[in-house]
């Protein structure tokens, strides 16, 4: 009984942050982080931690999205727009590994990905700090939003091949009001 009403509590919990972050929302700020591959606590307009990653974005009022992720790893870390899934999102790979700094654009095709002929990101920097390997960058807006609602994917790798598996991924929708 006892380990029926913990883990009914533990769902109701989750549900309930679940929910929350659907409940998040951008609108233009003009607080534009610096992207300078080092996200500060307070530089986004949404920050959540969520499976080990901790992502920020903030729908700048120059109509650009401004996107982070930071993970403790040496591998790539990597961001999506336009689906929870990475089938048809674009997908922003990066890495650093202390002699050069890597990133690229590509498209998700079913489980794997491959690169684009049209780029839409304005600026990147990739930062590895320690154990932790930070990307942020910049995009139009209107590449990645789309009817009201920013739909973002994360992951992260031990590896800097991008061929490897994600250690832990993770997705969330955040309303936007512009």
């Amino acid at each position: 009984m006892k380990r029926t009403v913990a883990v009914l509590g533990a769902i109701a919990v989750l549900a309930f942050s679940l929910n929350a972050q659907d409940q998040a929302s951008l609108s233009p700020s003009d607080s534009i982080p610096s992207v300078d591959g080092t996200a500060g606590a307070n530089e986004y307009q949404y920050n959540s931690t969520i499976s080990g990653m901790t992502v920020g974005a903030t729908l700048g009022t120059d109509g650009q999205l401004y996107l982070s992720i930071q993970a403790d790893t040496a591998g790539w870390v990597a961001l999506g727009v336009g689906g929870q899934k990475m089938d048809k999102s674009r997908l922003f790979l990066a890495y650093d590994t202390g002699a050069k700094r890597v990133f690229n654009e590509q498209r998700g095709a079913g489980h794997f990905h491959g690169d684009v002929k049209d780029p839409v990101v304005a600026k990147w920097a990739v930062k590895k700090s320690g154990a932790s390997t930070t990307l942020e960058l910049v995009l139009p807006a209107s590449a990645a939003v789309e009817g009201g609602k920013l739909d973002l994917l994360f992951a992260y790798s031990d590896s800097t091949s991008y061929m490897s598996r994600h250690k832990a991924r993770g997705a969330i929708s955040l309303a936007v009001k512009e």
